[in-house]
């Protein structure tokens, strides 16, 4: 008797189930701020999606990408460069004055705050960390970036406006953990201030 496998003798590679990123979490006003300016701009327009739950407001920085648990080599390297990137950083003021969609799918797009001059630090922040990364072994973030805070998922396409500014002070950043098609928070596995 043959002992050859067969074509469905096979495991099936392991789920991911973990997303790993860098943020920039907005402070107690900035949130407040974001929640009544959503609802308005919500109403404005005619949308009937979901805001994004206080606690998972965030601007993303670089995206680490998905993976079936907790790869701990990748996130002591992150943290390396997180620590080098943190140490030459100061504090900056981030202000997101524009509001608009995403159009990059058909259905469900992103409805989001972005900004013009006013998020000059934060590009500057992605792109230092970004580099030092890339120095760590860890590539996969583009050049071009657009630092924006989802606000909804929506059907409704709006189009580009200006808002009452959003801001505060970026004294930190942090790697957030998302569990994959759960609605569960982020969880944020460490922090580095400035």
């Amino acid at each position: 008797m043959s002992q050859q496998g067969s074509l469905f003798d096979f495991e099936p590679p392991p789920k991911n189930t973990d997303r790993l990123f860098f943020a920039v979490l907005p402070d107690g006003a900035a949130i407040a701020r974001i929640r009544a300016l959503t609802a308005e701009l919500k109403a404005q327009h005619g949308m009937t999606g979901r805001p994004i739950a206080d606690a998972k407001l965030h601007a993303t920085l670089c995206v680490l990408g998905d993976f079936p648990g907790l790869p701990d080599t990748l996130i002591a390297r992150a943290s390396q460069a997180a620590m080098l990137v943190a140490s030459s950083t100061q504090p900056f003021k981030v202000r997101f004055d524009k509001a608009q969609t995403f159009v990059n799918r058909a259905r469900n797009r992103p409805y989001v705050l972005t900004g013009t001059e006013g998020v000059a630090g934060i590009v500057d922040l992605y792109r230092s960390l970004a580099m030092t990364l890339l120095k760590v072994g860890i590539a996969g973030n583009p050049s071009s970036y657009t630092p924006h805070v989802t606000l909804l998922y929506d059907d409704v396409t709006a189009a580009p406006q200006f808002v009452s500014p959003v801001e505060w002070t970026v004294r930190e950043f942090a790697l957030l953990r998302s569990h994959i098609g759960q609605s569960l928070p982020y969880e944020v596995l460490a922090r580095w201030s400035f």
